[in-house]
């Protein structure tokens, strides 16, 4: 009988999956089955979509809409989901699923994944207290663990934390200067990192392209996607990051203020602890208003980076003023990149020669699609000798790792498709031994 791994990644709109097959020795990879994706969920306005993908003649793919956004949670989703999986699939059934992975955006502390069985739930607990630091992810993603638990009951889940990564960062970079908390805390206040599934994805995938071992890789990384991150990588390891005790810090985002000055919060609005629901959870108006309210949304009036290039010329059909509001978003947005990205490549360069700096990689939505911003980004980085090929940067990227550079650069630059659902896969298989 057939064995399945399921890899569940909850953001605070949408559910991303990939369905594996299990082989039969250890040796052997894990076989891509299905790839699944619910979008939509919590919208006012539009309709909750799913749509399921399977690897040749595995399934019959799928595409259908479902109830309004804001009719549906994460707990009734969760069966929804995998009654269309196995509804779909020429030969699954539901308990034929014995792993399933879930991507939790905050571990605290954790330094591996936490496994969760029917019987033994005491850590989703834990996870939701720590949903304090991380509400408009971890919440959903452990309602998802629970629903997960009743609709498979003899399942193994394995909860994955986008922190595990970061636990490399030396004590004087994560440490925040405060005084002590006036209360009791479910884990210290200091940087803890997020996407770190992603960083840890994209070294392995530089890695096997290099032909190098994961610890002798030198890397600054870019995510850019509707959360935006950076990450400095010395021997595979995590040095620094943008993101902080929570996504919030460090670069701008779709919706999500990035770094500034934190008494901003106090003048911008009356109350900014004030209780404010938000779907099925209760936040405070500063994290919403910070989180949901800012970015790119507030600058440019929407968080589609491709609608904002289009704006950058007056010519494209916008008004002058979305043009204005547009041009201001993305001088904003690449002058924080780039604070960042000149701040890891001198950390790197402090210790190391140009030569054994791997690269600067790009991914995510914004940063695979992005041709004018890395060309942008890299044109500012030619006093370090990076000489961009331009037509390898806006042509198509086909594989996991392209590079944009030409043979001559001192520094390369890469466009990586990133993985975490496959990054989660295979720290369940290093878990359970399969």
């Amino acid at each position: 009988m057939a064995s399945y791994l399921l890899a569940i990644n909850c953001g605070s709109s949408s559910i991303k999956g990939k369905l594996y097959g299990i082989p039969k020795s250890p040796s052997d990879p894990l076989d891509s089955q299905a790839s699944l994706e619910v979008v939509n969920i919590g919208s006012t306005d539009e309709k909750v979509k799913i749509k399921i993908t399977w690897e040749g003649d595995k399934g019959e793919n799928l595409e259908e809409e479902g109830k309004n956004g804001d009719e549906v949670d994460y707990e009734s989703l969760i069966p929804f989901l995998l009654d269309h999986l196995s509804s779909s699939a020429v030969n699954l059934k539901t308990d034929d699923i014995k792993y399933v992975t879930h991507r939790i955006v905050h571990g605290g502390a954790h330094t591996k994944g936490i496994i969760v069985t029917k019987e033994h739930e005491e850590a989703l607990e834990e996870m939701d207290k720590l949903s304090e630091f991380a509400p408009l992810h971890n919440h959903h993603a452990v309602v998802a663990v629970r629903s997960c638990l009743d609709a498979l009951p003899h399942h193994t889940s394995l909860m994955v934390f986008d922190t595990l990564f970061h636990a490399s960062i030396p004590e004087e970079v994560y440490t925040y200067a405060l005084p002590p908390p006036d209360r009791e805390l479910v884990m210290p206040l200091r940087k803890y990192g997020f996407h770190g599934l992603s960083y840890a994805s994209i070294v392995q995938s530089i890695s096997q392209h290099l032909d190098k071992e994961p610890k002798d890789i030198n890397l600054v990384v870019a995510h850019l996607g509707s959360g935006a991150s950076a990450c400095c990588i010395k021997n595979g390891e995590s040095i620094d990051t943008t993101m902080g005790l929570t996504p919030l810090e460090g670069l701008i985002g779709g919706t999500r203020s990035g770094t500034i000055d934190p008494t901003a919060i106090f003048h911008l609005t009356a109350n900014p602890a004030e209780g404010v629901d938000f779907k099925d959870y209760t936040v405070s108006k500063a994290e919403i208003l910070l989180n949901k309210k800012s970015g790119l949304s507030a600058l440019a009036g929407t968080i589609n980076f491709g609608t904002i290039i289009s704006r950058l010329s007056f010519t494209s059909g916008c008004t002058k003023e979305e043009h204005e509001r547009a041009v201001l978003a993305y001088k904003a947005y690449l002058d924080r990149l780039m604070n960042y990205i000149s701040q890891y490549l001198f950390k790197l360069l402090s210790t190391s020669s140009i030569d054994k700096i791997d690269g600067l990689v790009f991914s995510g939505g914004i940063g695979e699609k992005g041709s004018k911003l890395r060309e942008d980004v890299l044109n500012r980085l030619q006093w370090l000798g990076v000489e961009l090929d331009k037509s390898k940067n806006d042509g198509k990227h086909t594989g996991k790792v392209t590079e944009i550079t030409t043979e001559k650069s001192k520094l390369k630059a890469w466009v990586v498709e990133t993985d975490e659902e496959g990054w989660s896969a295979k720290l369940a298989r290093d878990e359970f031994g399969f």
